[in-house]
């Protein structure tokens, strides 16, 4: 049992030692955030989507699907219906598209301690795709942590639950 236990402070320190400083903190979220883009975001016309810094503290990746095919199997029936509605009131010549996005605010990271917020967002309001008009669906989550550990651990487990809406 002493074993375990001096095997869990090693690699307590470890982790405390690689996530230093807000660099490495950020490293570790693009790094996660680039393998939600490409399980997620990645279309048949969109690869090696690229993330995008709109602020100091937001960093969007947008991509687009134009197979209707593609994009209606979404299970969410809310946006089931709108890419429905689209692929009905667009004509193929117009290649109607969908618009994906993944948004990530960092409200707050500093070391030990962070809150940061993951936004999914699905928008069939082709050709605009302005949110006024409420063509969109999108699920936010809102990840806080007080130590590297649960940094490391559960922010894969946020973006993946962010990026539910996706599937």
């Amino acid at each position: 049992m002493n074993d375990i236990n001096n095997l869990k402070k090693e690699l307590d320190i470890k982790i405390h030692a690689l996530f230093k400083d807000n660099q490495a903190y950020l490293d570790y979220l693009l790094q996660t955030k680039k393998n939600f883009l490409y399980r997620y975001l990645e279309t048949s016309t969109d690869k090696d989507i690229k993330i995008v810094s709109s602020n100091e503290k937001t960093l969007l990746a947008q991509s687009y699907e134009s197979n209707m095919g593609d994009a209606f199997k979404i299970a969410d029936a809310e946006v089931k219906e709108g890419i429905k509605n689209l692929a009905k009131s667009v004509p193929r010549e117009q290649k109607p598209q969908v618009q994906y996005s993944l948004k990530t605010t960092l409200e707050e990271l500093r070391g030990d301690n962070g809150k940061i917020v993951i936004e999914s967002k699905i928008n069939w309001g082709f050709p605009e795709f302005n949110d006024s008009k409420g063509n969109f669906k999108k699920k936010q989550v809102v990840f806080e942590y007080h130590d590297p550990n649960v940094f490391r651990k559960e922010l894969a487990l946020k973006f993946e639950e962010a990026c539910e809406l996706f599937n």
